[in-house]
């Protein structure tokens, strides 16, 4: 486990993921006909911030090799 936590890509990959993942979401809520439900949109905003922390994790470990 501690070999994720500190893989470079790993944090990368997941954080981009989730923040499209996220933004497609708030997207499809706000612009699309059917509407989601607030756990769904409550679900959106979690993984947009955690796929900010994953990209500052990144950032982080990139900085220490």
């Amino acid at each position: 486990m501690e070999l994720l936590k500190n893989n470079k890509l790993y944090n990368l990959f997941t954080g981009l993921l989730l923040i499209g993942f996220g933004c497609f979401r708030l997207y499809q809520h706000f612009n699309a006909n059917p509407t989601l439900s607030t756990f769904r949109v409550a679900i959106a905003v979690f993984a947009i911030g955690y796929g900010i922390y994953a990209l500052y994790n990144y950032t982080q470990l990139k900085k220490q090799v």
